[in-house]
C-alpha cells in the first residue's frame, strides 16, 4: 500500500512540473442581468498528456452556459496551447460575480484535477436609484385608467394556469422534444467539427490533428454512452465496444501517434469512427422516441 501512495506522488508531481498554464478572464468588464458575456479560456500544457477541458455539460455556476467556440490548438517545442471561448450569462443579483473553471489531465488509471485562475466582473443593476422626490400628477389623477389592472390579472393568472396545466400533462413529451432537439444539434456539431480537423489531418499529416479527432470522438461518444471512453486505451474500450472496425482503427492510431514510423491513416477508417457516432446518436434518439 504505501509502495502504491509513493508511485502516485511521483506520478502527481511528474506531471504538475512539467508547463501547465491555465487562465481564464472575462472580456467585459461588466454586464447587465441576462445579457451574455464573454469568457476566454488559454491553456498551455506538455503534448505528451491529454487534458478534457469544460463542455456544454460543465456547471458554470453562478452563470448559465449558452455557447461556445473552440479554436484549434496549435504547438511549439512540444507544447500544445488551446484557446476556448465560452459564451455565458447570468441572472444573479450579486454585485460582483466570479468563476474558475475545472480542467482534468487523463492518465490510464485516474484523472488529476486542474483549476485556472479566478475571475470577477461586476453586475450592472437595470434598477437606477433617484434620490429626487416624486412629485404627484394631479392631472393624471383626474383621468380613469384605460388599463384595468384587474382584468388583467385575472387574465394572466388564467392563462399561466393553463400553461401549467398543459405542461403538467404533456411534460414528458416537451422534455423529450427538448432532448432530442438537444441531442441532432451535438451532433451535427460534431460531424462538422470532425470533419474540419480529419480534412486538416489528411492535408498536413500532422499528428497533433489526429490526436485532436480522437479526443472529440471520446469525448462524444462518451457523453451519449455514458461509458469511460475517455480515460480508456484502445484495449479498454474493445470491452465495452464490439465494433472491430472502429478497434482496429483504434489500434491503427495508436500505433501512429507513438511510433516513429509517419504514415497517413486511410481517410475511409477514421470516417468509420465518425459514422460510429452518428449512429449511436441516431439509436438513443430512436430509443428515446419509443419511451412511453
Amino acid at each position: 500500500m504505501k509502495k502504491l501512495i509513493l508511485i502516485c506522488i511521483l506520478f502527481s508531481n511528474n506531471i504538475f512540473s512539467q508547463e501547465i498554464d491555465y487562465n481564464i478572464f472575462f472580456k467585459e468588464e461588466s454586464v447587465k442581468i441576462g445579457d451574455s458575456i464573454t469568457l476566454i479560456s488559454t491553456l498551455k500544457y506538455p503534448k505528451n498528456i491529454e487534458i478534457i477541458q469544460p463542455d456544454s455539460s460543465y456547471k458554470f455556476i453562478p452563470f448559465e452556459f449558452l455557447d461556445k467556440i473552440v479554436f484549434e490548438s496549435s504547438s511549439s517545442n512540444n507544447i500544445i496551447f488551446d484557446s476556448t471561448i465560452y459564451i455565458l450569462q447570468t441572472f444573479e443579483l450579486d454585485s460582483i460575480q466570479s468563476i474558475y473553471l475545472k480542467s482534468y489531465i487523463i492518465n490510464t488509471s485516474d484523472s488529476l484535477e486542474i483549476l485556472s485562475n479566478t475571475d470577477k466582473i461586476r453586475t450592472i443593476s437595470l434598477v437606477n436609484e433617484k434620490n429626487s422626490k416624486t412629485k404627484t400628477n394631479t392631472l393624471l389623477e383626474k383621468i380613469n385608467s384605460i388599463f384595468n389592472s384587474k382584468k388583467f390579472s385575472i387574465i394572466t393568472g388564467v392563462i399561466f394556469s393553463v400553461l401549467v396545466l398543459i405542461y403538467l400533462l404533456f411534460r414528458k413529451k416537451i422534455n423529450k422534444y427538448f432532448k432530442i432537439k438537444r441531442i441532432k444539434s451535438e451532433t451535427d456539431f460534431f460531424k462538422n467539427e470532425f470533419d474540419t480537423i480529419l480534412s486538416s489531418y489528411l492535408n498536413t499529416n500532422d499528428i497533433k490533428f489526429l490526436e485532436n479527432l480522437l479526443l472529440k470522438w471520446k469525448r462524444f461518444m462518451e457523453k451519449l454512452s455514458k461509458k469511460p471512453y475517455s480515460s480508456s486505451t484502445s484495449s479498454e474500450i474493445s470491452l465495452f465496444n464490439k465494433n472491430i472496425k472502429s478497434i482496429k482503427t483504434l489500434k491503427e492510431i495508436d500505433k501512429c501517434i507513438y511510433s516513429e514510423n509517419e504514415f497517413i491513416i486511410d481517410k475511409n477508417k477514421l470516417i468509420i469512427l465518425r459514422d460510429e457516432s452518428i449512429n449511436l446518436s441516431k439509436n438513443y434518439i430512436n430509443q428515446l422516441k419509443n419511451e412511453q
